[in-house]
């Protein structure tokens, strides 16, 4: 069965392009600049596009923001997430297991 939404699994590999392409290595890449920068590369489903119920943003939306609210960059040791004064909404900054799993197929896309 072929998936009907996008999952937070599906966006590990784009996530951690971006961060490598457009991040800092000491301060990374803000979460607002990330979830703009995933929105705009990978292909939403239909089943993505749909509101949330009592909400003005979509499913996509609600993925993207649990990939950052799970940790699941954190979990996986790809990435750390450091929040400051100066951040409102915090950054990731790769760890070297995620630049060294950055996917050759997610870097030529974003070149």
């Amino acid at each position: 069965m072929v998936n009907e939404r996008t999952l937070e699994a599906d966006l590990v590999d784009p996530a951690i392009a971006l961060i490598s392409r457009y991040g800092d290595i000491e301060n990374g890449l803000e979460i607002s600049v990330l979830a703009k920068k995933l929105r705009e590369i990978i292909r939403p489903k239909p089943a993505d596009l749909a509101q949330l119920k009592g909400r003005k943003d979509d499913r996509l939306s609600q993925v993207i923001r649990n990939l950052v609210s799970h940790r699941t960059l954190e979990k996986r040791g790809l990435a750390t997430y450091r929040k400051g004064e100066a951040l409102t909404r915090g950054c990731y900054v790769l760890t070297e297991l995620g630049r060294a799993s950055v996917k050759t197929s997610w870097a030529r896309k974003l070149m």
